[in-house]
């Protein structure tokens, strides 16, 4: 989505997108990118968020129990904010649910 964005904003390009059935999820992503007046879909085409849920648990505290010390490496400060074995942060859970909204 950020390259249509880009190529958006290059001037004299125009995104157009068009929708034959589902645009829903990724695909409402997409569209979302089309230039202004752009995003043409069919009659009965679907186009809109389906909704977002997004669940783990996290085993870090039980794996210090046990003496294990969890290692976690990222790319970036906002790869994976909340894993599996990694120590669980309220910046972390804030940036999971800004996502997920």
């Amino acid at each position: 989505a950020q390259q249509l964005v880009r190529l958006r904003n290059e001037p004299g390009l125009t995104v157009t997108i068009v929708v034959d059935k589902v645009a829903a999820s990724g695909g409402y992503m997409i569209a979302c990118t089309a230039s202004p007046g752009r995003l043409f879909a069919a009659p009965f085409a679907v186009v809109g968020s389906i909704g977002v849920i997004g669940q783990t648990f996290n085993i870090h505290k039980t794996l210090e129990g046990w003496g294990v010390r969890p290692l976690v490496f990222r790319g970036g400060r906002d790869k994976a904010p909340v894993g599996l074995v990694g120590e669980v942060t309220e910046e972390g859970l804030a940036k999971v649910q800004d996502m997920v909204d």
